[in-house]
């Protein structure tokens, strides 16, 4: 068996509870950027080494931790349509603490 060397890199720091780690292209941009979604309800996006903020739901997501326990609350599930670049359409799946969970 041969033995590989791995060196690990951090994407990002402080960015808590992360769910979900996905590519897309959007509208406007010409390269894939990598986004970040929070089980808070917080979704970030890698920009030329800086992360910002590409959309925040927190109001609408149910708080972890309000029924004694973290478990599967929250922003569990992100997805780009097959053509978001050219439509802009997302979908978000949590746990919400308004029905339905669209946004």
């Amino acid at each position: 068996m041969e033995k590989v060397s791995v060196n690990l890199k951090p994407l990002v720091r402080r960015v808590n509870l992360p769910t979900v780690i996905k590519t897309a292209i959007l509208p406007g941009d010409d390269e894939e950027k990598i986004f970040i979604a929070t089980q808070v309800g917080e979704i970030y996006y890698l920009d030329k080494g800086s992360v910002e903020t590409f959309l925040d739901i927190r109001p609408n997501v149910l708080k972890l931790g309000s029924f004694g326990s973290y478990d599967e609350r929250g922003l569990l599930g992100l997805a780009f349509h097959p053509n978001c670049y050219a439509n802009s359409i997302l979908s978000v799946n949590s746990i919400s603490s308004r029905a339905p969970n669209l946004f």
